[in-house]
C-alpha cells in the first residue's frame, strides 16, 4: 500500500474471469479495487460465481473494493464510467484492465486511458479452461496511451453545421462559415471589430478551415472561384464520437 504518496487504484470491469482480476490488484499492493459489473448480472450466472471468487480473493488481502453497476457491453456507458472515474481519482496512480470484461471495455478502457491520463495494463492468461474464460496468470505487461485531446466543443459545432448542410445537399463555401462563425459568436471571433462576415476571413481560414484540413476533417475544394467545403469519413467518425463524449 502507499505511504503518504498517491494511492494506488485499479479498476476492472467483471465478466467471466477472476484471477485475471485479482491476481494484478493484489500483486501491485493496490489500495483499492473498483469493479464494474454488467447491470443485469444475474446472481446465479457464471459471472456472478466468477465475481465471488474476486470478492473473496481481495477480502481475504483486506484490500478495499466497490463495486460499480455499468453495462459493459454499451460503448458510450463504459467509456463514461472509465472517464469519469479516473477523473474522480486525478490526485491517484489509476490502473485499468483491459483483458477482462467485453470488448467494448477494452475499447472503452484504452480511450479513456488516452483521454484522462489512466494507465492501461493486459493481463496475459496461462491457459483457457471449461468453467472460466482463463486460467492462471503468466504474464503482467502495461500498454501505452498516446494521450489524445477529442475536438472541442466549437468544432463540433462547426462539424455539425457542415455536415447538416452536406445532407441538405447543399454546398458549404468559406463565405457560409464565416457567418456561421459570425452568427453563432465563437471564440474564435468574439472581442473583434465584425462588421460583416468577410472581414473575418483570414481568422477563420487560418484558425478554423486549416487546421480541420490538416487533420483531413474537412476537405476543401475549389470549383471555379469558390472554395467548397465537405465533411470527410474521418470527420464524420471524430463528429459522431465527440458529440457522446462532450454529453452531459
Amino acid at each position: 500500500m502507499s505511504l503518504g504518496g498517491p494511492r494506488r487504484i485499479h479498476i476492472a470491469p467483471l465478466g467471466y474471469e477472476d484471477e485475471r482480476i485479482y491476481q494484478p490488484i493484489i500483486e501491485e499492493d493496490a489500495d483499492k479495487a473498483i469493479l464494474l459489473i454488467h447491470d443485469q448480472d444475474e446472481s446465479e450466472s457464471l459471472g456472478a460465481k466468477c465475481r465471488e471468487k474476486v470478492e473473496t480473493a481481495l477480502d481475504d488481502e483486506n484490500i478495499d473494493y466497490e463495486l460499480r453497476e455499468c453495462n459493459i457491453f454499451d460503448l458510450k456507458e463504459a467509456l463514461g464510467e472509465f472517464q469519469n472515474l479516473i477523473y474522480q481519482h486525478h490526485a491517484d496512480a489509476v490502473f485499468v484492465n483491459i483483458s477482462t470484461g467485453s470488448k467494448i471495455t477494452a475499447i472503452s478502457g484504452m480511450l479513456a486511458c488516452m483521454m484522462a491520463g489512466g494507465r492501461p495494463y493486459y493481463v496475459k492468461p496461462e491457459d483457457y479452461g471449461e468453467s472460466t474464460v482463463s486460467q492462471g496468470v503468466e504474464e503482467t505487461f502495461t500498454v501505452s496511451a498516446y494521450p489524445i485531446e477529442p475536438p472541442n466543443e466549437e468544432t463540433i459545432k462547426v462539424l455539425e453545421f457542415i455536415k447538416e448542410e452536406n445532407d441538405r445537399g447543399n454546398d458549404v463555401i468559406i463565405s457560409d462559415l464565416n457567418k456561421f462563425v459570425n452568427d453563432e459568436n465563437l471564440s474564435l471571433v468574439r472581442g473583434i471589430e465584425r462588421q460583416d462576415s468577410d472581414n473575418i476571413y483570414d481568422l477563420v481560414r487560418s484558425n478554423l478551415i486549416a487546421p480541420l484540413s490538416e487533420r483531413e476533417f474537412i476537405r476543401v475544394q475549389r470549383i471555379g472561384n469558390e472554395k467548397r467545403i465537405t465533411l470527410t469519413e474521418q470527420g464524420e467518425r471524430v463528429l459522431d464520437f465527440s458529440r457522446f463524449i462532450l454529453e452531459e
